[in-house]
């Protein structure tokens, strides 16, 4: 039996149509998975930015208490020098 042409091309249209739709839902779960990817790569960027921050304070501030430190010992070291020196030019 010969399918009539307008039938044909119905059937062509019904299959085409079904075959966009699967590759629109294909596309919108894509889009899903990529959100998802993406939003969980964004907290991880700021997670290690907060990081970063976190570390960099601490040199900072290890840096600041380990100047202060140098500058203490440095006076310790010259008041010492100085006692050294006196207690030497006073022996006989």
């Amino acid at each position: 039996m010969l399918i009539a042409p307008e039938k044909e091309l119905t059937k062509k249209y019904r299959f085409s149509h079904l075959m966009v739709l699967e590759h629109v839902e294909q596309l919108e779960k894509e889009e899903e998975l990529l959100s998802q990817k993406k939003e969980k790569l964004m907290d991880a960027e700021q997670q290690l930015w907060v990081r970063i921050s976190n570390a960099l304070h601490y040199k900072i501030q290890r840096n600041k208490e380990l100047k202060e430190e140098v500058e203490l010992l440095g006076r310790k070291c010259e008041e010492l020098t100085e006692i050294l020196n006196r207690l030497i030019i006073s022996e006989p």
